[in-house]
């Protein structure tokens, strides 16, 4: 068990380190945080100002500002783009066959490498978190159950977005290129996630259909916790249906991986 762990975390370490050899890609993280959070700002104080809004769906205009930054923060660190990029050459070009013949799961292994490239990321942005709970206090994180509450979500929203992007990239066993897949749904989840519209702002059908789905909990959960606006009351229920999900989503990689396993004929080695 030990010896298991260790060589994951080992793989965590590498990636890590190279992680600091690209300490720029944290800059240009913040960089598009802020423009992302300008862009918004000039929008929604715009909507405010010209329609004489005090509240839009029971969000005041900071409350709103201070949602979607978060979200903007959130939508970064679950990002996938290097990880799955590499692991959809790898089954193309049949670099998946090392790791066919060495004692280690392609899920956790790819998993680890996934958290050790985005550390930098998740260290940059909780010094933001932070600096802005203390410049602007009691707007987020108004105790330390909420800090608790989120740190748990925020982990189950990365793993949910882990799995997801490793069942599209199985679907290269098949297609051989499906990076047009995981484009299309980064730029789905920008809107769908809540990543720069709170999905409360949805029509209540589209609503209906994300509430039977995970994506709620990729963005708008843990936020929703950050930020007070789900009552402490009505945690239990939903980190439930998280960990329902995560359960689901962990038993279709598995399933979606062997039966790839299966039919892979390592074309490209």
């Amino acid at each position: 068990m030990i010896l298991a762990l260790n060589k994951y975390f080992a793989v965590l370490r590498t990636n890590w380190i190279q992680a600091l050899e690209y300490r720029a890609n944290a800059i240009v993280g913040i960089i598009a945080i802020l423009s992302g959070l300008f862009i918004e700002y000039q929008i929604w104080s715009l909507i405010f100002s010209v329609q004489g809004y005090e509240t839009v769906k029971g969000f005041t205009f900071q409350e709103l500002i201070i949602f979607i930054f978060l979200s903007i923060i959130i939508g970064q660190l679950k990002s996938s783009w290097h990880s799955s990029g590499e692991m959809i050459r790898g089954i193309r070009t049949g670099e998946i066959n090392k790791y066919l013949i060495r004692p280690v799961s392609y899920f956790w292994y790819h998993f680890m490498m996934f958290i050790g490239f985005n550390s930098l990321y998740y260290i940059v942005y909780s010094v933001i978190l932070i600096l802005f709970a203390f410049i602007f206090p009691g707007s987020i994180f108004h105790s330390l159950l909420h800090i608790i509450g989120f740190l748990i979500s925020l982990i189950i929203s990365i793993y949910l977005s882990y799995c997801i992007y490793f069942i599209m990239i199985c679907f290269a066993f098949w297609f051989g290129e499906v990076r047009s897949l995981v484009v299309g749904y980064n730029l789905a989840m920008l809107i769908l996630s809540g990543q720069y519209i709170p999905i409360r702002f949805f029509p209540d059908k589209v609503l209906n259909i994300i509430n039977w789905t995970p994506i709620r909990y990729l963005v708008d959960f843990p936020v929703s916790i950050a930020t007070g606006i789900l009552p402490i009351s009505q945690w239990g229920i939903h980190f439930i249906v998280a960990i329902f999900w995560c359960v689901i989503l962990s038993i279709i990689s598995s399933k979606i991986y062997s039966f790839g396993i299966k039919d892979y004929e390592a074309y490209g080695s």
